[in-house]
């Protein structure tokens, strides 16, 4: 890892790859679903086949997780309050977030959920600094 760059702040910027892939995924699947033209228009065709639906699904709910998980590592760096724990937990989250990505772009339910589940959990972990000196 670069100097100066910490896992957290990896883990930020793996958010952004992640969420590159998805964009360009879905970008690529429709323009096969839906081609050339439909690429190049206006896509006011709003009949999207259901993996473009899914994966535009994904790429909300990467957007969403990423927008509460950034702000929790972008702080915690900032105050010096990131730990080996806490460096940890946060490139255990961005595992999570891809293999969500993953899970939901292949229809893959439950596991899914837990990939979900337990990004929050990774994100409360990664947070629990900056809890402890809000409540101290």
């Amino acid at each position: 890892m670069g100097e100066g760059m910490v896992p957290e702040l990896w883990a930020v910027a793996g958010l952004t790859a992640v969420w590159l892939l998805l964009v360009f995924g879905q970008q690529l699947y429709n323009d096969k679903a839906k081609g050339a033209a439909w690429a190049l228009g206006n896509r006011d065709d709003q009949d999207m086949p259901a993996t473009s639906r899914r994966l535009a699904r994904a790429t909300a709910n990467h957007v969403e997780n990423a927008v509460m998980f950034a702000p929790v590592a972008l702080v915690l760096v900032m105050a010096g309050l990131n730990t080996g724990v806490t460096a940890v937990a946060a490139l255990v989250f961005l595992a999570l977030r891809a293999g969500h990505a993953l899970t939901y772009a292949l229809g893959i339910t439950y596991i899914r959920s837990g990939f979900w589940l337990a990004g929050v959990a990774a994100t409360v972990v990664t947070g629990w600094p900056l809890i402890r000196v809000l409540f101290a």
